[in-house]
């Protein structure tokens, strides 16, 4: 996706977000933390938690970012193709499809984090296979995950994403809480990826 693009996602992002959110995402690598409770450790890294108290699924995945010690590459494993985890583990499609897209955006962050090729790789796969087999209103109506398909930059992902930010702003007009967060984030880490990009000739 061209720099310009997600330049103005960012700002359509958080134009839509701030609001809701009722204040300025905190800095540091765990900008959506907050909501969820979890103690963030600080830009060196230096901080760590307890173990998750229930190192299982998207929540696992969460306490990781938080540098509480959690096996990722374990909780990877409980599915070893196609989504995150198998969809019998969840009592209905919409809890476990708002669980894949949750854990696929904290995958996203903790794959950029840490360096992991084989987490990014996962990451290109989970959500291929989300675009070919699930529709996004399956979820709750939040926009996990929303940065993950647009940046794949098709047709299918861009349709993907854009209907996460629709879904989010249906009920009210704008986002509840959570899902004001969730795009913030997901403005963080657009940004973050715009900054990487070569800049145009003539910039």
């Amino acid at each position: 996706m061209a720099q310009a693009n997600v330049v103005k996602w960012v700002t359509h992002l958080r134009r839509v977000a701030r609001t809701a959110a009722g204040e300025s995402p905190p800095t540091g690598p765990g900008p959506i933390a907050k909501p969820f409770g979890l103690a963030v450790s600080d830009d060196l890294g230096t901080t760590e938690v307890a173990p998750c108290p229930i190192p299982d699924a998207d929540l696992g995945l969460w306490w990781a970012l938080a540098r509480a010690r959690v096996d990722v590459d374990a909780l990877l494993a409980q599915a070893t193709a196609g989504p995150l985890w198998l969809q019998g583990r969840f009592k209905t499609i919409e809890v476990w499809t708002e669980s894949e897209l949750c854990g696929l955006h904290a995958l996203w962050r903790l794959a950029r984090d840490r360096d992991r090729q084989d987490w990014a790789k996962r990451v290109q796969v989970v959500r291929d296979w989300h675009v070919q087999n699930t529709q996004p209103d399956n979820a709750t109506n939040r926009p996990w995950a929303l940065h993950v398909f647009l940046l794949a930059d098709t047709p299918e992902t861009q349709h993907y994403a854009e209907t996460l930010l629709h879904n989010c702003l249906v009920t009210t007009g704008e986002p509840e809480p959570l899902s004001a967060w969730i795009l913030l984030d997901a403005a963080n880490e657009l940004e973050r990826y715009a900054a990487a990009l070569p800049l145009p000739p003539g910039a």
